[in-house]
Parts: structure tokens; C-alpha cells; sequence
């Protein structure tokens, strides 16, 4: 019971940073939308973006019309939820071959 609620607290940890970077990054690009090129930072925050979003949105594994509106949470907290459990396996698997036997 505990690894499941480790890997909700994760989840959730993940969808949180990935929204509030998605913000910023919005922020960023719409602040230098008439530049001709963007700034380091957002350059930055759009491939933290990319990266956090992967696997799901990055490779559209779901079509939009499934989803619409509020409910593309859904599969913004799957992919959470894979980030989670990946991150959940290494952690386990450092520790497993850590920790002296």
C-alpha cells in the first residue's frame, strides 16, 4: 500500500511541476512573441516542457476529440502517473543494489 501512495505522491508532484513550468513557458514566449528569436530562457523552459510532457503529448498517443477541454487532464495525469512509476522503479532499483547485503 505504501509503494502505491509513494507513486500517487509522485504523480502528483510531476503534474503540478509540469503545470506551473507550462506556465511559465507560456509566459515566456508570449512576452517575446515579436522578437525574431527567442531568449535562452525560453528556449529553456520549452524543452523542459518537451521533456516533461513526453511520452503522451510528445508523441500524441491520444486524440484530442476523446478529450475534450478540461478532461485533457486525463491524460496529462497518465503520463504523470508513467513518470511516477518510472522514477518509482529506478529508486527501487538504486536502492536494491546499494544497500550492502
Amino acid at each position: 500500500m505504501r509503494r502505491y501512495f509513494t507513486i500517487l505522491v509522485i504523480a502528483v508532484v510531476h503534474a503540478t511541476v509540469t503545470k506551473i513550468i507550462s506556465s511559465i513557458t507560456l509566459s515566456v514566449v508570449t512576452a517575446n512573441v515579436h522578437n525574431a528569436q527567442m531568449p535562452v530562457m525560453g528556449r529553456l523552459f520549452m524543452w523542459i516542457s518537451k521533456v516533461l510532457y513526453f511520452p503522451v503529448i510528445t508523441m500524441a498517443f491520444y486524440p484530442r476529440q476523446f478529450f475534450p477541454g478540461n478532461l485533457v487532464i486525463v491524460p496529462l495525469f497518465i503520463n504523470s502517473l508513467l513518470w511516477a512509476l518510472m522514477i518509482w522503479l529506478v529508486a527501487v532499483l538504486i536502492k536494491k543494489f546499494i544497500t550492502p547485503r
